[in-house]
């Protein structure tokens, strides 16, 4: 993957789906420490038992990450559990599929909750961490943040959004020298 994982405690959102199962086997076989966060309906705890049979340490913490204080606190629980956080990976996120004219607004403020909102959440909450241990946050994102989606207008403006403020970040970063 580039980079040495050994023992790196990586924080995946949205860790009980399939693109999360897919970077936790992935990152996991690289030998890091997986800490796979999805809200406390999902099969979270099946997810992170089928990771331990495969011999990656996995730990499953609920949350609903458009919640800033449940996400501070799971980010603290990711500490207690691995004694740091290396990587953070915001790939939660939800789409919608309706056109524009026919979708209320509550629709466009839930998909932005979930998918920019939730990343800022959970990115503030560890970038000093990730700062600290030369880490690395990585937004999972889609075609949908760099052209238009016909039907899609919530989604698409979710990811673009999602691309402003994680290149942004990137900038300020790297004004500091990090």
């Amino acid at each position: 993957m580039g980079r040495e994982l050994r023992n790196r405690a990586v924080v995946i959102t949205g860790g009980a789906g399939g693109i999360g199962q897919a970077l936790a086997r992935a990152f996991g076989a690289e030998g890091a420490r997986i800490v796979l966060v999805d809200l406390p309906s999902s099969p979270l705890e099946e997810a992170a038992t089928k990771l331990r049979s495969a011999g990656i340490e996995a730990v499953a913490l609920p949350c609903d990450i458009t919640q800033p204080e449940q996400v501070r606190n799971t980010m603290e629980a990711a500490r207690d559990a691995f004694g740091r956080i290396d990587v953070l990976i915001n790939n939660a996120g939800i789409v919608h599929r309706s056109a524009f004219a026919e979708t209320k607004p509550e629709v466009f403020r839930r998909v932005m909750e979930v998918n920019l909102f939730g990343a800022l959440h959970c990115t503030q909450a560890c970038l000093a961490d990730i700062i600290e241990r030369k880490g690395m946050v990585i937004a999972v994102s889609s075609i949908a943040g760099l052209a238009p989606l016909s039907g899609r207008s919530g989604y698409s403006a979710s990811k673009h959004a999602m691309h402003g403020l994680f290149e942004s970040l990137g900038a300020e970063v790297a004004a500091k020298g990090v």
